[in-house]
């Protein structure tokens, strides 16, 4: 089985690439596509943005942040994952799961993060299973009926 081997930066090179990633008819009503993430993401420079690769061939998007809601609502040591897909042609074969793995490596090289958190849409039930092997935990639903998870890392 082939596994991710990094995280990538979305540069002018590959955004082509990250927005022609695919997913199903049904997991759109809960993830937004690529060019739909990094187009919210031009307008804050909070949002960090990386292409998951499989050697030279991206095969997924991810993108996480730390900015001014976090200060806003009181948790500026938190990130927030906040998209997370992977190709329906690559689907399956564990390219979600060392995405996640290697995002939060990353993510516990930032100063002062000690949460990270992220949400599923009610009715994408599986993703609460898919976090809950990293040690996410539920914490709350919010108002738009979107499950929050929280992974402590300290």
């Amino acid at each position: 089985m082939n596994v991710v081997t990094s995280l990538s930066d979305v540069t002018r090179e590959n955004w082509i690439d990250v927005i022609s990633l695919e997913i199903s008819k049904q997991q759109e009503r809960y993830v937004a596509t690529p060019a739909e993430a990094i187009a919210a993401s031009k307008f804050y420079d909070y949002y960090i943005n990386r292409a998951v690769c499989c050697g030279t061939e991206i095969v997924g998007f991810l993108q996480y942040y730390r900015g001014y809601r976090n200060y806003r609502d009181g948790k500026p040591q938190e990130i927030f994952i906040d998209q997370l897909l992977i190709d329906v042609q690559h689907q399956g074969k564990g390219y979600g799961t060392a995405a996640v793995a290697l995002a939060l490596e990353e993510i516990k090289n930032i100063a002062d993060v000690n949460v990270v958190s992220i949400c599923y849409v009610e009715g994408h039930d599986v993703m609460c299973a898919f976090f809950k092997r990293f040690g996410f935990s539920v914490v709350e639903q919010d108002e738009f009926d979107e499950t929050i998870m929280e992974l402590h890392l300290t």
